[in-house]
């Protein structure tokens, strides 16, 4: 029997509501020290913003509107906006090993876990990866 991402996933997941705006996604990642939010519209699933692409929104209303106007802004923008197309989720049942393969292979940060409901369930990161390495080699 193979090992899950459920077994190494995230469960008390930090996560915002799809009415937040980019002020409030911007300051629990500085609160809580993470690069990836999941964005939960209702009890589904929505997407996640990542810590790259809040910094390149920053970098762009910094330019436009200057830093004096940074915060005025950031609560004008809705996280949807944010969002990442092309999100990858998994499945609690996803074996650890496909999930470490998706981190080898993409430039991904965070694989959310979803049941069949799009409910967010979890989060698996490549800094969990580095958890379970230690945990063997110790």
């Amino acid at each position: 029997m193979s090992r899950t991402v459920a077994e190494i996933m995230t469960s008390d997941v930090v996560s915002l509501s799809s009415t937040a705006s980019m002020y409030d996604l911007h300051q629990m990642m500085k609160t809580h020290n993470i690069r990836h939010i999941p964005i939960v519209d209702d009890t589904r699933f929505a997407g996640v913003v990542t810590q790259k692409t809040v910094l390149a929104k920053v970098m762009y209303l910094l330019d436009i509107h200057g830093s004096s106007c940074l915060s005025k802004e950031e609560k004008s923008i809705n996280v949807m906006s944010l969002i990442d197309k092309d999100v990858v989720f998994a499945s609690p049942d996803m074996p650890q090993i496909k999930a470490a393969e998706f981190f080898v292979n993409n430039r991904h940060g965070c694989l959310p876990v979803i049941d069949s409901q799009d409910r967010l369930l979890g989060i698996v990161t490549s800094s969990d990866f580095v958890r379970l390495a230690l945990k063997l080699l110790q």
